[in-house]
């Protein structure tokens, strides 16, 4: 019988160290990152309020150097800033320009592999529609999607 519980035990353990040594670890921000797309909207009291844009021209370049540094390149203009990353969240004080809206602040990452870094943004505030120019209030969601150089 106490064969039979250390077999099971053994057996048991076997299965589970794979899963236990299994800790997926994150690809490195560092690096020189092209802009693919920017996606936004602008949600009032949790409804979509009409005002959605998908920015296809969207293609800054921006480099995270070791030690802190951020490059930010935009219509070719460089802007020189700071940034640092606690597991999924990104910090950094240089903006990115879309064609609805200025972002800057903090980031959640939501996808980084060593190709493609996609960076989430939420902020509530007050918008214009840059269609109809009309103001909202509300939360803006946005999504920037990133290729590595």
């Amino acid at each position: 019988m106490k064969v039979r519980i250390l077999f099971c035990s053994l057996f048991s353990l076997t299965l589970l160290i794979p899963f236990a040594c299994d800790e997926e670890k994150l690809a490195s921000v560092e690096g020189t990152w092209i802009g693919t797309k920017a996606e936004g909207e602008v949600l009032v009291f949790g409804v979509p309020s009409g005002f959605e844009e998908v920015d296809d021209k969207f293609s800054p370049v921006i480099e995270f150097k070791p030690g802190g540094i951020v490059t930010l390149t935009q219509n070719g203009f460089p802007n020189v800033g700071t940034w640092s990353q606690q597991g999924e969240t990104l910090n950094t004080n240089v903006g990115f320009n879309t064609d609805f809206v200025q972002l800057s602040g903090m980031y959640t990452i939501q996808s980084l592999t060593e190709n493609k870094l996609v960076l989430y943004y939420e902020k509530d505030g007050t918008y214009t529609d840059p269609d109809t120019g009309i103001r909202i209030e509300g939360t803006l969601k946005a999504s920037l999607a990133f290729q590595k150089k």
